[in-house]
This record gives C-alpha cells, sequence and structure tokens, in this order.
C-alpha cells in the first residue's frame, strides 16, 4: 500500500511539474546578460551580433541592453530563439533604422518569428517612406515594414514603430503592447495577431 503511494506520488510530480522545468525560469531570472554599444564598449557593437549569440532553443530570460543611438541594421529573431528581452535607453534615445521596401516579407527592419519576445525602451522605423526633417520623401509608396511580429505570447513596453505603409505586421500569436507608438498612414497595423494595445 504504501509502495503504491510513493509510485502514484512521483507519477503526479512527474506530470505536474515537468511541463514547468522545460519552460524558462521566471522573468527577471537570466541564463545571461549582454551589452551592445556601438562605440565598442558593450560586449557587442550591433544588435543582431548579440542575437546570433542566444543558444538555439534558449530556454532561459537572455538580456539584450542596447545603449543609446541610432543603429542602421535589420534585425531577425528567428524562431528557435526564443525568451530574448531587448531593453534600450528610450524610445527617444535608441533607434533602429532600415530602408526595405516592397516585399512585405523581406522589408522589416526588425522580425521576431520566436516565442517570448520582450522588448522595451526603444524605437524600430523602415525610412523608406518615412518623412525627414518636414521635408515629404519622394519614394513611391510601397509596403515597407518596420516590424514584423510573429510568434506567440511576446510584448512591448514603451516601443516605437515608425513607418508610411504597412508599419507593424502583428502577424500571428498573442502580443501585448504597452504605452506604444506606432505611426503610419496605410495599413499601418496590420496582420491576424491577436493582440491588446494599451
Amino acid at each position: 500500500m504504501g509502495t503504491h503511494r510513493i509510485i502514484i506520488g512521483l507519477v503526479a510530480l512527474c506530470c505536474f511539474c515537468l511541463p514547468h522545468l522545460i519552460e524558462a525560469k521566471p522573468y527577471g531570472v537570466y541564463q545571461q546578460q549582454v551589452f551592445v554599444d556601438q562605440s565598442g564598449h558593450g560586449n557587442f557593437t550591433t544588435i543582431q551580433k548579440a542575437i546570433d549569440s542566444v543558444p538555439i532553443n534558449n530556454r532561459h530570460w537572455f538580456f539584450i541592453n542596447v545603449k543609446a543611438g541610432l543603429y542602421r541594421e535589420k534585425i531577425k529573431i528567428p524562431y528557435e530563439k526564443p525568451f530574448i528581452v531587448i531593453v534600450g535607453a528610450g524610445k527617444r534615445l535608441t533607434r533602429v533604422e532600415w530602408d526595405d521596401h516592397y516585399s512585405a516579407a523581406q522589408s522589416p527592419t526588425f522580425a521576431t518569428l520566436a516565442d517570448n519576445t520582450v522588448v522595451k525602451s526603444l524605437t524600430f522605423a523602415n525610412t523608406y517612406n518615412l518623412p525627414s526633417k518636414g521635408k515629404t520623401n519622394k519614394n513611391p509608396r510601397t509596403p515597407a515594414v518596420a516590424a514584423l511580429i510573429g510568434g506567440d505570447k511576446s510584448a512591448f513596453y514603451s516601443v516605437g514603430f515608425a513607418g508610411i505603409q504597412d508599419t507593424l505586421w502583428d502577424s500571428d500569436g498573442r502580443h501585448y503592447f504597452h504605452r506604444c507608438t506606432i505611426q503610419g498612414a496605410v495599413d499601418f497595423i496590420f496582420g491576424s495577431g491577436q493582440s491588446i494595445y494599451q
């Protein structure tokens, strides 16, 4: 009788605890924290290099702290790199720009396909159609995505998204946007995501 209870207890423990053991550690507990600084005083000079350093099938929160500045790069978080947290110095202080266009799938300045992505306090801009210094941009109007958000359970806090056409592609999954600024003119938020905007 006692052996049966121990076996049942162990089976119950495995059934209820095992799924939690293979999830990420709680937010705030992290495997690694790296710093991005264009001047060379951090671990990396680009955000993409920091993302590339994250282990495949990562199961721990990986913090990427980005120093203030203008970063001219395309950023992609592939689906096999979940649990990444990117933190800038502020929406107006840390800005990522690129100027790709034509194809919505190929043009995003920032794209995440991974689950459990968190971004805070920076701006992503696709400058292809974006007016500069009060002057109208002469480029033809065409899809020029600032951010493509795929994956599931992703959150954005005080993040700016700037563009003209198809600015934010809220593609698939459940996403949360808190105190974010989304600038655009044509279909500037589109996609099939199940999202909350506050």
